[in-house]
Parts: structure tokens; C-alpha cells; sequence
């Protein structure tokens, strides 16, 4: 079964390529749920995400202001309420995502 994510980070270089079948290497996954998604997305892809060893994959909840962070090793998320922190190989300095920035009014 084929996954779709909403958010996913890949090596620059694959993502300079601009093809879609270059981008392999996916080294971050983000869904956003929604009542339709909630069941697949924290279930079938999550498994799908963590059987092919996605490093992190982030499931965003807007209603309950939070994000589930799960590692391919996880059997339980890990709940992020403050902020979101991801530090990939090699980048000098993580990235920061303050969770009240996330889902503030727009």
C-alpha cells in the first residue's frame, strides 16, 4: 500500500532534482490530521513510516494543540506541547518550531 505524507523533508540534492522518483531518502514525515485521517494516519502509515525506517515522523493534532513524534524504534509517541526540535545529520544548528507559532489564529 502506496503512502502519501502532507509534509516530508529530503536530502537537498534530491529535492534540486525537482523528480519525484529521485526523492528516496525521506528524512522527515509530517501529517496533519484531520477526522478523516486521524485513524490511518496515526496507524497505517505510521507502521508503513516506521517499517521503512523513516527517521522521525511528526503526526500533528490541531485540535488538541500537540504533536505525537515517533522514531522507528518507538512503540509509544513521544507528545510534543511546547515545541518541536530536529537536529538531521549534519546541519549546524536543529530546526526550532515554537508549537504556539504552529497553530496560532491565522
Amino acid at each position: 500500500m502506496l503512502v502519501s505524507p502532507d509534509v516530508f523533508v529530503v536530502p537537498l540534492e534530491q529535492a534540486r532534482t525537482l523528480d519525484w522518483s529521485r526523492m528516496r531518502d525521506l528524512l522527515l514525515v509530517a501529517e496533519v490530521l484531520s477526522p478523516s485521517s486521524a485513524r490511518y494516519d496515526r496507524f497505517i502509515k505510521r507502521r508503513r513510516y516506521q517499517e521503512a525506517a523513516i527517521p522521525l515522523y511528526w503526526i500533528v493534532d490541531g485540535d488538541e494543540r500537540r504533536v505525537e513524534v515517533w522514531t522507528p524504534a518507538d512503540s509509544f509517541p513521544r507528545f510534543e506541547h511546547d515545541r518541536l526540535v530536529w537536529h538531521p545529520p549534519g546541519a549546524p544548528e536543529p530546526f526550532l518550531l515554537p508549537l504556539a507559532e504552529l497553530f496560532r489564529p491565522i
